[in-house]
């Protein structure tokens, strides 16, 4: 800003006057065009504001849809995982006592890792670990993939959202005579 008090008494009255005609100037132009924007017949426009609102597309808000409505989103009262239906809940409760009582092992050889869980956008939440000493891995994958079946059915229906990335098969070892998920470790 400009310091007035520096300038001799006759420019800073200019000054003065320049700053109110500038102000003025404003105000003029505002209400002139306020003035043109409340003109419905196009009286008190220029020829070029005029040619220029006329070549301008008529807009008609007859044909216009209203918005969208915006849905409620319902949160799963338990907040923390996928909803579990009754059949599921009952597979997997089968799954985890069938690799309970299939985890003694006395090789890695005998361990084997299966997926287990499912997530929205595909694949499993997980690998556990199990000996085929005593179940077979045919009926082992079986309930499993039985299990994740219903995991992902149960995640889509409750419109859970999951991380999409590949979860790599951890593979399984022998570890205190019983099978987890992990790689053996390399002979040296």
């Amino acid at each position: 800003m400009t310091r007035l008090h520096a300038l001799p008494a006759h420019r800073r009255s200019v000054h003065l006057r320049l700053r109110a005609t500038g102000a003025a100037g404003v105000v003029v132009a505002l209400l002139v065009s306020l003035a043109a924007c409340k003109a419905d017949d196009g009286e008190g426009m220029t020829p070029s504001l005029a040619a220029l609102s006329a070549s301008a597309p008529a807009v008609s808000t007859a044909n216009v849809p209203p918005p969208p409505a915006i849905q409620q989103i319902s949160v799963p009262a338990t907040g923390s995982g996928p909803a579990t239906s009754p059949e599921l809940a009952a597979v997997d409760a089968q799954l985890d006592t069938t690799l309970a009582n299939a985890s003694a092992c006395s090789a890695d050889s005998e361990c084997h890792s299966v997926a287990v869980g499912g997530r929205a956008c595909g694949g499993p939440t997980g690998y556990r670990a199990y000996s085929d000493k005593t179940v077979s891995s045919a009926s082992v994958e079986a309930l499993a993939q039985h299990e994740r079946e219903l995991a992902v059915q149960a995640v889509k229906a409750s419109h859970q959202v999951s991380p999409c990335f590949m979860l790599a098969d951890p593979g399984a070892r022998c570890e205190q005579h019983k099978c987890v998920t992990g790689r053996p470790a390399a002979a040296g």
